[in-house]
């Protein structure tokens, strides 16, 4: 499964988003979630969205364009989106 993430480490989302994670999930961070990414320990790899106005240039994560979110979906199914 892939999880598409956009809310902040402080959100109540969280939560019910953790629940759901499971070993070998994709994590994209987009947005405020591109905050949360340094904080949550992967249990599948992990991808920062690429944001004309957002970037974290430490990040050891990939960051991949929409064409290749789309393409991981195709190839991995389902996705939930948390924002």
């Amino acid at each position: 499964m892939i999880h598409l993430i956009g809310f902040t480490p402080d959100s109540p989302q969280r939560q019910a988003f953790e629940s759901l994670y499971r070993d070998g999930d994709i994590c994209v961070f987009s947005d405020a979630g591109l905050l949360f990414a340094s904080r949550l320990p992967l249990k599948g790899d992990g991808y920062l969205l690429q944001h004309p106005a957002l970037a974290l240039p430490d990040s050891p994560l990939p960051v991949i364009d929409h064409a290749r979110l789309l393409e991981l979906v195709a190839e991995h199914g389902p996705c939930t989106s948390w924002y």
